[in-house]
């Protein structure tokens, strides 16, 4: 029971860096296709 409680608690951590990276990325693609000013409407839609 505990080793699997530890087992589902990795992967929410290794979930949520994965989607932090991806949306990082994502952001960062976006900034560097966009115009420098337009990168705070790409904040408050995010």
């Amino acid at each position: 029971m505990k080793s699997k409680q530890s087992g589902v608690k990795f992967s929410i951590i290794l979930f949520s860096v994965i989607i932090l990276g991806v949306s990082a990325w994502f952001t960062k693609a976006q900034a560097n296709e966009l115009p420098k000013h337009d990168k705070s409407v790409v904040h408050a839609n995010a």
